[in-house]
């Protein structure tokens, strides 16, 4: 090859390219492995806990079932409190994560008390994906502007440290976003041809609606905006786009809800009431700990549901909406707005796209639950943070339409600004990178000492406490909700299956003195109250009277609490 082509190989033809891919690879690489090493967090959420601890039990042949014992779910399920199928949690995320832990060698032995193995590998397989959304977002942004869009989209995405933190929070988020970016690939397809366009990207935007609503409920609604994107704009067969891309949707998801319905009269069994939770009626987790709801559901009208969404939706305009995808890029995606952008294809996804986001913005409102207030960013039900990397591609493209107006600046000081801009929008990831994150050694959800508690149980025998996700998947025990009250609701489940030990945490130690513990006689934390002050040593002391579990170890008080049928921690431990 002469020396002019081989420069030219290099600095502008197939070698350039393959330069840039393996700088990007190899520094996305470095990102996580600086962040797996610096910031990295075991989980937090409650619902990761349970989507990891269901992946288990169908890797390992046992089925959808899962060990997490809900009141609400018990009466959905007609009283079934053994081997009970999640009506919880849709079971594509689970089913990834099932296929992760037959590949990977997973040790489920707990070795530390602040981080758990097979959570790191969960956080590589998420990191994983967010480099597919990444390559995804490049490709989206280069067919609608053009290179210079695309590969600063790509980084800015790429370090945007809120989607880090979903890496390894062992939610199904990044797993969505790469779910909804190949949608709105298929769309960008649709929208390029503006006579005839393949059909089968339609359908295929149908499907992955679908798949992403077998991952996340919520997300089901997005079949909505993708249906008026095919029926408004461009020309053709807009019926036939329409009906293939709404069958294949309903062909994805149909068998689930068919499913749900089957066993529990319920399009999406538990979550099929979050509309209401969080009303005045039904606060907190109330709903999901009651063994019989139906008094309380009576209770709720629509006033109150509206109420839930007036409050919600304040908070999510003010706070989660100016700030979307924990970038500032937003902003410039919301100037824009007010821009036209020359080409049929970028007008339309962005049309698609204010429609999504007005849309996810009604469903996450009316569909928060205790889990934002348990996390408020880091959670399933932060929606909009799914559609917030498109909004990165208008902003960018925003930020160089500003730049292009700058006629007198030189290439070196254009490729000045761009830097500065870039380091700006990192700076929250780069914050994190530096300062790190010191481990909480005590928590509620310490994996070896949950894991010890669990231990103290045989398989079979069900445990009661304020953190089942946590026993259920450190653990590796079916563990139920803790019921409405330590009195008669207790008893109901009690009856229903034994309950052969309580194991309450910090969760309910924590809790405020004068307002909820004195307060309230029959709660938990009143429960919890009493026998601090009662009991003095293994195997002595006093609970309220009439309890079951008498029997309690010594070095769980003040923040920690355990009560058994027997003094277990004299027996072999139980593998």
């Amino acid at each position: 090859m002469p020396l002019q082509e081989w420069i030219h190989h290099w600095e502008e033809g197939a070698g350039a390219r393959v330069l840039k891919l393996t700088a990007a690879i190899l520094g996305f690489v470095a990102v996580a492995g600086l962040y797996q090493l610096l910031a990295y967090q075991s989980f937090a959420s409650e619902e990761a806990m349970e989507t990891a601890q269901l992946a288990r039990n169908v890797s390992q042949g046992n089925g959808f079932v899962t060990h997490t014992v809900r009141p609400l779910a018990i009466y959905l399920l007609n009283g079934k409190t053994q081997k009970i199928p999640d009506i919880t949690t849709p079971p594509i995320y689970p089913i990834l994560l099932a296929g992760l832990m037959k590949a990977l060698p997973m040790d489920f032995a707990a070795t530390q008390y602040w981080s758990y193995g097979p959570e790191r590998w969960i956080a590589l397989f998420n990191q994983g994906l967010f480099f597919v959304a990444i390559v995804l977002l490049f490709r989206i942004a280069r067919r609608l502007f053009d290179s210079r869009v695309a590969w600063l989209s790509a980084i800015l995405f790429g370090c945007t440290n809120l989607y880090w933190r979903f890496t390894v929070s062992g939610l199904s988020t990044l797993w969505v976003v790469v779910v909804f970016l190949a949608m709105v690939m298929c769309l960008v397809r649709v929208a390029e041809r503006i006579e005839n366009p393949r059909i089968g990207w339609s359908a295929l935007a149908g499907a992955l609606a679908g798949l992403g609503g077998m991952t996340r409920y919520s997300f089901a609604w997005m079949i909505v905006p993708v249906l008026f994107f095919l029926a408004f704009g461009g020309r053709g067969s807009r019926g036939k786009h329409c009906a293939a891309a709404g069958l294949c949707f309903l062909i994805v998801i149909g068998p689930w809800v068919a499913r749900n319905i089957v066993l529990t009269n319920t399009l999406f069994g538990t979550a099929s009431y979050a509309i209401v939770q969080g009303t005045s009626p039904l606060e907190g987790d109330s709903l999901e700990r009651s063994l019989n709801p139906k008094g309380a559901l009576g209770r709720v009208e629509p006033l109150d549901v509206m109420d839930k969404f007036l409050a919600n939706g304040r908070e999510i305009w003010r706070n989660d909406l100016p700030r979307v995808g924990g970038n500032w890029i937003a902003g410039f995606f919301l100037v824009g707005l007010l821009m036209p952008f020359q080409g049929a294809a970028r007008g339309r996804i962005r049309g698609f796209l204010v429609g999504s986001i007005v849309l996810l913005f009604i469903v996450q409102a009316l569909g928060q639950t205790h889990l934002t207030e348990d996390l408020p960013e880091i959670n399933s039900e932060n929606l909009l943070v799914l559609l917030a990397p498109l909004t990165f591609v208008y902003g960018v493209a925003l930020f160089y339409t500003f730049l292009d107006q700058l006629n007198m600046i030189t290439a070196e000081l254009r490729g000045a600004i761009v830097g500065v801009f870039l380091v700006l929008m990192s700076g929250p990831l780069i914050m994190s990178l530096l300062l790190g994150t010191t481990p909480a050694y005590y928590t509620s959800y310490s994996p070896m000492h949950i894991q010890k508690v669990a231990r103290l149980m045989r398989p079979e025998e069900l445990i009661m406490s304020d953190i089942p996700a946590g026993v259920a998947w450190y653990g590796d025990r079916d563990c139920s909700w803790l019921s409405s009250d330590d009195d008669r609701e207790f008893f109901k489940i009690n009856k229903l299956r034994t309950i052969k030990a309580l194991y309450l945490t910090q969760r309910t130690s924590d809790e405020r003195f004068l307002s909820r513990m004195v307060a309230d006689s029959n709660s938990w934390g009143h429960f919890f109250f009493q026998c601090e002050a009662h009991l003095e040593c293994e195997g002595h002391g006093e609970v309220p009277s009439g309890f079951p579990l008498t029997k309690a170890p010594t070095g769980f008080l003040p923040d920690q609490l355990l009560l058994s049928d027997q003094p277990r921690w004299r027996l072999p431990v139980k593998k």
